[in-house]
C-alpha cells in the first residue's frame, strides 16, 4: 500500500416511518374516521401519542424455552435510533459485486475475520481494527479491477475530476448522496494521500476503497 489513505467513516441517517394499520405513510401521521381534516389525524401528538414510538407497533409475540416472551426486559427505544449497525458478511458477500460488478477474490475464505455466524445462528457484527483492514485490502482488490478499464479513470485524478468521481462512487456505493466533507475526504486521498502512487488507476483504486472503507457502506 503507498502513500497515507485517510478514511472517512459517515454514520447513515435513515428515516424510519411509524407503524400500525392505517398509518399515512407519506406524511406519518394517522388516518382517522373523520377524514383528512381531522385535527387528530393531522396532529397525532393532541392525543398524547408519538407516531414514532415503537410501544404503538404491534407484532406476533414468540415465547421461549422457559415459556417467556422472547422480547420480555428488551429497551424499546424511538424508531431510527438503532442504526449504523454493522452489516453482517452473509450481506457483504453480495454488496461488493452489486457495486463494484465484480466479486474481489480476497472475499474468499474471509467469512471469519468478519465474524460470520455458524450455520442457523446469528450474532450481531462489531467492527475491529482487523476486520476494517481486511475490508479495506478486499475493497482496494475490487476497485483495481473497477478501476482498470474506464475511461474516467485513465488519467490521474486531480481535485476537480476526483470531486466529480468521489461524489459519484458514494453515490453508488452508499445508496444516498454524499456530505461534501464526505467527497473532501475522499478528494484527499485521491490527490494528496496516494501521491506516491505513479499508477493512475491505482490512485484512483485507493479512493474508490477509501469509499468502501466507510460506514455508508458498511453498515445500515
Amino acid at each position: 500500500m503507498n502513500g497515507k489513505l485517510t478514511f472517512t467513516f459517515s454514520f447513515l441517517a435513515c428515516v424510519m416511518l411509524a407503524c400500525g394499520d392505517g398509518s399515512d405513510e407519506l406524511s406519518g401521521g394517522r388516518k382517522s374516521a373523520g377524514g383528512p381534516d381531522d385535527p387528530a389525524a393531522a396532529n397525532p401528538d393532541d392525543k398524547g401519542q408519538d407516531p414514532g414510538d415503537p410501544a404503538l407497533c404491534t407484532s406476533k409475540t414468540y415465547a421461549g424455552f422457559d415459556n417467556k416472551e422472547l422480547t420480555e426486559g428488551r429497551a424499546v427505544l424511538k424508531l431510527g435510533t438503532d442504526r449504523a449497525r454493522m452489516k453482517p458478511f452473509s450481506a457483504l458477500q453480495t454488496e461488493y459485486n452489486r457495486v463494484l460488478g465484480n466479486t474481489p477474490a480476497t472475499l474468499t475464505g474471509a467469512a471469519a475475520t468478519f465474524g460470520a455466524p455458524v450455520a442457523r445462528w446469528y450474532d450481531e457484527p462489531a467492527a475491529n481494527a482487523v476486520e476494517l483492514q481486511t475490508a479495506y485490502n478486499i475493497a482496494f482488490d475490487g476497485c483495481l479491477t473497477y478501476t482498470a478499464t474506464a475511461s474516467e479513470f485513465a488519467a490521474a485524478p486531480d481535485a476537480n475530476s476526483a470531486a466529480t468521481q468521489c461524489g459519484a462512487m458514494a453515490r453508488k456505493f452508499w445508496s444516498k448522496t454524499p456530505a461534501p466533507q464526505e467527497i473532501s475526504a475522499c478528494v484527499d486521498v485521491a490527490t494528496t494521500g496516494s501521491a506516491s502512487e505513479t499508477d493512475a488507476r491505482r490512485k484512483w483504486a485507493y479512493a474508490c476503497a477509501s469509499v468502501l472503507t466507510s460506514a455508508g457502506f458498511l453498515a445500515y
